[in-house]
């Protein structure tokens, strides 16, 4: 059964009143560092109650192939899964945005699911929100690193550009976030760099849907290709929810996109927002997965 949206949601899922406030930065990066060690640990030792215990009962993720994946999904595919060897993690970052912490990371092991045993090497994100008890795994989305691809941070250089002179949207959030979402896609089709700079956060990271992980300057060397102009017919934008918790929203959609010679994939992603000081939102990361390569 796959996951399914309404056209446009914004969900307001932080509203429950914390009863403890989100722990100092240290702590709280020490605290996510534990987790994230027992999250994969989980899988050698079978742990599924811990599995259970962290994930959010609004937990929504984006899978290793594209798959719209709830709870209960998400669940079922920890209980199949099984670790045979070569389980490890390395590059794992932990960023904060008040009750909000998003951990990127590398994964690696040998997995049996069924008959099915495959290495899997994949780049993750995963979404945790501070409840006022506890970090609550509320959001992931994985992508596997096809071969060849290096696991480690690409930077890259600034390119050129004119400072951007548009106006931002205003109004409700909902209607906010679905405008600078369309805009992101926009500028893409348009290989507007000003706009991009305009609106990622300095430590912004997106990663490809071959699993490279790029840093701001690299996505901005990206932007700057006129990839749609010499390769696509159509890449249009059609957004599935937008999530928010406290000042972070969660923007999960997917591109349906026509190449020029005709064939067709599918895409899916998670853009994370932050709202800043001055009310305006910044994008601090992108996350893609190829749910179906062009054919």
């Amino acid at each position: 059964m796959l996951f399914t949206f309404t056209p446009l949601v914004l969900a307001m899922v932080a509203n429950e009143v914390s009863a403890a406030p989100v722990p100092a930065p240290a702590i709280a990066e020490a605290q996510l560092r534990a987790i994230n060690h027992r999250f994969v640990n989980a899988f050698a030792v079978a742990d599924f109650d811990f599995i259970e215990a962290l994930t959010a009962n609004d937990f929504f993720m984006i899978g290793n192939g594209g798959d719209w994946i709830d709870r209960a999904q998400h669940l079922s595919l920890m209980k199949k899964a099984t670790v045979t060897d070569g389980l490890s993690y390395e590059d794992v970052r932990i960023r904060l945005f008040g009750n909000v912490a998003l951990i990127h990371g590398l994964f690696e092991a040998t997995i049996i699911q069924g008959s099915e045993r495959a290495v899997r090497r994949v780049r993750y994100t995963d979404v945790y929100y501070w409840n006022g008890a506890k970090w609550a795994l509320v959001a992931a989305q994985n992508t596997p690193l096809r071969e060849g691809v290096s696991k480690y941070l690409h930077r890259g250089t600034t390119p050129a550009f004119t400072r951007w002179q548009g106006a931002d949207p205003v109004g409700d959030d909902a209607d906010v976030l679905r405008e600078l979402n369309e805009n992101y896609v926009r500028s893409f089709r348009e290989t507007d760099v000003s706009w991009y700079d305009a609106h990622l956060t300095d430590d912004y990271v997106v990663v490809g849907g071959d699993g490279t992980f790029n840093d701001r300057a690299k996505a901005l060397e990206n932007f700057a290709k006129p990839v749609f102009a010499t390769s696509m017919k159509s890449f249009p934008v059609k957004v599935s929810v937008i999530r928010r918790f406290d000042d972070v929203a969660l923007i999960h959609a997917e591109n349906l996109y026509e190449l020029k010679d005709g064939k067709k994939g599918i895409s899916r992603y998670t853009d994370i927002w932050h709202k800043q000081a001055d009310g305006r939102w910044k994008c601090v990361m992108a996350h893609i997965t190829s749910y179906k390569t062009p054919e």
